[in-house]
C-alpha cells in the first residue's frame, strides 16, 4: 500500500474524527477513531525490520483496539487493558533500545503518577484497582522511554522521541482520567486526542529512526 495513500488516509479519518468530535455524531466517531493510529502501525511495521519495532508497531495496535473501546458504551475497563497492553509491548521494545537502570528517572515518574493517583482514587470506586495497576503500567512506559534519552546521540529525533512522545501520551491518559474520575473537563475532548496522536506519532517516528540509526541490544527476529 502506498505510504501517501496511508498518510492521506490517516489525515482524513483525524479530520472526520474532529468533526464527529465536535458535533456529536457517535458513529462517526466510532468508525474514524482508529485509523490514524493503524496507519502509524502500518508505517512502523513496514519501514523497520528489528523486533524491538515490530512490538513498537503491535503496540500501536494495541491502541487502535484500545481507541474503538474507549467509543463504545461501556467499553471503558476494556479500553483500558488495550492500551495496558500496548504500553507493555512499547516497555520491551524501550528496553531493547536501552536495559540501563535509569534511576534517577524513578523519582519524578513516580511523582507525576503519585500526584495522579491521589487525585483520581476517591473518585475511582470499583475501578480503584484497574486504575492504580494502569497508572503503574503508564508509569514504567513513561520511565522506560525517558531511559532512551540517556543515550548519547546526536539525532534529536532519536534521542528525545520516544520521551517526548510518552510524556504526551501520559497526559493524554491522565486528561481522560481526571475528567472521568475527579470532574468533567470542559472542551478536554479535543486536546485529549490531539495529545494522544502526537505521542503516538512521535512514538512510531523515533522508532522508525532507531531502527535505521541503533540497532536494539537484543538480535533482530
Amino acid at each position: 500500500m502506498n505510504a501517501v495513500f496511508v498518510a492521506l488516509l490517516a489525515g482524513l479519518a483525524g479530520g472526520l474524527y474532529i468533526v464527529g468530535l465536535t458535533l456529536d455524531l457517535f458513529l462517526l466517531k466510532l468508525l474514524a477513531k482508529p485509523w490514524p493510529v493503524l496507519a502509524l502501525a502500518f508505517a512502523v511495521a513496514r519501514m523497520t525490520g528489528s523486533r524491538a519495532a515490530r512490538r513498537v508497531a503491535l503496540g500501536l495496535v494495541a491502541g487502535a483496539v484500545g481507541d474503538v473501546c474507549l467509543a463504545l458504551p461501556g467499553g471503558f475497563l476494556p479500553g483500558m487493558g488495550a492500551f495496558a497492553v500496548g504500553h507493555a509491548l512499547y516497555i520491551t521494545a524501550f528496553l531493547d533500545w536501552n536495559r540501563s537502570a535509569a534511576g534517577t528517572l524513578l523519582l519524578p515518574v513516580a511523582a507525576f503518577c503519585g500526584v495522579g493517583l491521589v487525585l483520581m482514587l476517591p473518585g475511582a470506586g470499583a475501578m480503584a484497582l484497574p486504575l492504580a495497576i494502569y497508572v503503574a503500567v503508564i508509569g514504567t512506559m513513561l520511565w522506560r522511554a525517558a531511559a532512551c534519552a540517556l543515550l548519547p546521540r546526536d539525532d534529536t529525533l532519536a534521542r528525545w522521541g520516544f520521551m517526548t512522545g510518552a510524556a504526551l501520551f501520559a497526559v493524554s491518559d491522565f486528561l481522560i482520567g481526571m475528567n472521568r474520575f475527579l470532574q468533567p473537563l470542559a472542551g478536554s475532548a479535543v486536546p485529549i486526542i490531539l495529545s494522544y496522536w502526537a505521542g503516538q506519532t512521535l512514538i512510531a517516528a523515533t522508532a522508525i529512526r532507531c531502527d535505521r540509526l541503533l540497532p536494539p541490544a537484543s538480535p533482530k527476529a
